[in-house]
């Protein structure tokens, strides 16, 4: 078989090999921020592709991924609310991002070989599942994918004979780099890969190479490219939020608790962290969705031996990337020490202690240094038989666990059943599984889920919430009433709770504490429905119609559909008393 023969086939089975253990996720159904991000957004969900409405708007939380928007609006304007297609669409993306690492390795190592075994470990590592099967995960696969075509293109640029084919080669890197930048904002950590790639390719030493490029004034074009994404993204949050400041997200303590606790400590964390990505990177048995407070406990001792694992895992790749004598090695160390380094906790505190979908560009240099590994086995007699058979068994058992893991996605039941089973020292992980099984009438399995939130995180408000809920569902007002107080007391912008709270005093026959509920939820959301209903409810049953009345009509102008307030109204002439029982607060 030629060269070029051989390459081909080496592409297609990487494609193979990236599809066939997603086939069963094109089955799932839509989860988590899927709702939001998707199905509620008027830039999606509109019914058309309206680039201006994309690029004009920004996601909840301080994101600004407008490429990334545009892509489900495309897949929603093609196929409306089929989860299969958004899928599909993922699946697809992933592949070609698997390519271009084997087009990448292949480049870095001169070797086809290299560039097989990478991009295969790649397309089937079964920490690529929440990137991937997760639809919203896509802005982790575009960003890679963009990513990765600003490098090759780069390199590619330095490499090219005509001036002409160089200058559009480098026109296209920036292009792509930008839109990696708008698909994520950590793409940004692409820039520095992107000169290392040129160095490497021209074979100069670093620090010389460093300095080449440098005095070039390339770079100049990126950083123009940059502090316009940025910009952009500056203009349509408002100005809210300094360029400085472009990366940050609004943080909690629930979902990072390293965003509260002292410097040294934070990063003492941030190593052991990556200490677990190396873990999951080489034995991903154990995977989640969810590793927030308590599932990932903060070090605090200079002796623990999570933060002197990570501190020795990045000491040994800041040794390859200095001191190794292999490009393609160098690169791929310093790859994930760049692309984490926003992300890591490092620096400064992200919305997250830790996500698997964090790790799928890092994971790029991981794949090309196993890959080169392997490679190098491959190529000695004494090593061959046994690194064909680690490479089979690996690419087996990691495609197998992928399939396995994609299951989990089916479903936002089957989602949170499986956070609770991996993550069971996370709060909000029990409250999601509280919450499925309470959606399927099991309230005490739901309680006992609850219970076990609030012991690890007492201010678990949603917690709360749930068991008042499972209270009132069987018949104990009294107390279920106490535990929505418990709830607002948690958080009194929990609008939910009020509403749940003001039917439990109607429900009661307690209308004047059922005004006092809705007026107190009201301060907070004036146009709740819900709210104006029971307040509207409550004031009839103090035989106050007027008023009562008045209010609810205002709730009827709202939500025109209504329909105990439109039957409370068509039967006003038979002179029937107020409801007892109100079902006015929304599902959680």
């Amino acid at each position: 078989m030629n060269g070029g023969r051989r390459r081909l086939w080496h592409v297609v089975f990487v494609v193979a090999l990236a599809v066939l253990p997603y086939l069963n996720a094109l089955q799932n159904g839509f989860t988590l921020d899927d709702e939001p991000v998707i199905l509620r957004n008027p830039s999606v969900a509109s019914g058309g592709v309206d680039c201006g409405l994309v690029f004009a708007s920004p996601l909840f939380g301080r994101l600004y991924r407008p490429v990334t928007v545009l892509s489900y609006a495309i897949n929603f304007a093609t196929a409306g609310r089929a989860p299969s297609v958004f899928h599909a669409t993922n699946i697809a993306l992933h592949a070609t991002v698997s390519v271009l690492v084997f087009l990448l390795a292949e480049q870095l190592f001169s070797s086809s070989t290299v560039g097989f075994v990478a991009g295969a470990l790649f397309a089937v590592h079964p920490i690529h599942t929440e990137a991937v099967t997760s639809i919203v995960g896509r802005a982790e696969v575009l960003a890679a994918l963009f990513g990765l075509l600003a490098v090759l293109t780069a390199s590619w640029g330095e490499a090219a004979a005509g001036r002409g084919v160089q200058v559009a080669l480098r026109v296209g890197s920036a292009m792509a780099f930008v839109l990696a930048v708008l698909s994520k904002e950590s793409a940004t950590t692409v820039l520095p890969m992107i000169f290392f790639a040129r160095v490497l390719t021209r074979r100069d030493p670093f620090w010389r190479g460093a300095w080449r490029e440098l005095a070039a004034g390339d770079w100049i074009a990126y950083i123009i490219c940059l502090v316009v994404a940025l910009g952009l993204r500056h203009a349509v949050l408002n100005g809210s939020a300094p360029l400085s400041g472009s990366l940050s997200i609004p943080v909690n303590r629930l979902d990072n608790p390293l965003a509260f606790v002292a410097p040294f400590d934070r990063i003492r964390s941030a190593f052991g962290v990556l200490w677990d990505y190396f873990g999951l990177l080489h034995v991903p048995l154990v995977l989640s969705v969810d590793y927030s407070y308590n599932q990932v406990p903060v070090i605090t001792s200079w002796a623990d031996p999570r933060w002197l694992a990570g501190a020795a895992v990045t000491t040994a790749l800041m040794a390859v990337v200095f001191l190794h004598r292999s490009a393609g090695a160098r690169f791929a160390a310093a790859l994930p020490l760049v692309t984490l380094s926003v992300t890591s906790n490092m620096f400064f505190p992200i919305g997250t202690i830790k996500a698997e979908r964090l790790l799928y560009l890092p994971s790029v240099g991981w794949a090309l240094l196993v890959g080169a590994a392997i490679a190098a086995g491959l190529r000695r007699p004494r090593y061959q038989r046994a690194a064909a058979v680690g490479c089979v068994i690996a690419i087996l058992a990691f495609s197998v666990r992928t399939w396995r893991r994609n299951a989990d996605w089916q479903d936002q039941g089957a989602l949170f059943q499986s956070m609770c089973e991996s993550a069971p020292g996370s709060a909000k992980a029990r409250v999601n599984c509280g919450a499925a099984l309470q959606q399927r009438g099991l309230d005490v399995a739901a309680v006992e889920q609850y219970q076990a939130a609030l012991a690890i995180y007492p201010e678990a408000d949603q917690a709360a919430l749930g068991i008042a809920i499972a209270l009132q569902r069987d018949g104990k007002t009294d107390e279920a009433i106490r535990w929505f107080e418990r709830a607002i007391a948690l958080n009194p912008g929990l609008v939910v709770a009020h509403a749940y709270r003001c039917a439990a005093q109607i429900g009661a026959g307690n209308y004047a504490a059922a005004a006092a509920a809705c007026r107190a939820g009201l301060r907070v959301d004036p146009t709740n429905t819900s709210l104006l209903k029971g307040l509207g409810f409550s004031l009839v049953g103090q035989a106050d119609l007027e008023r009562g009345h008045a209010v609810l009509r205002r709730a009827l102008m709202l939500d025109p559909s209504d329909r105990e307030i439109n039957a409370y109204f068509a039967q006003r002439g038979e002179g029937l008393p107020a409801p007892t029982s109100v079902s006015m607060a929304p599902q959680r």
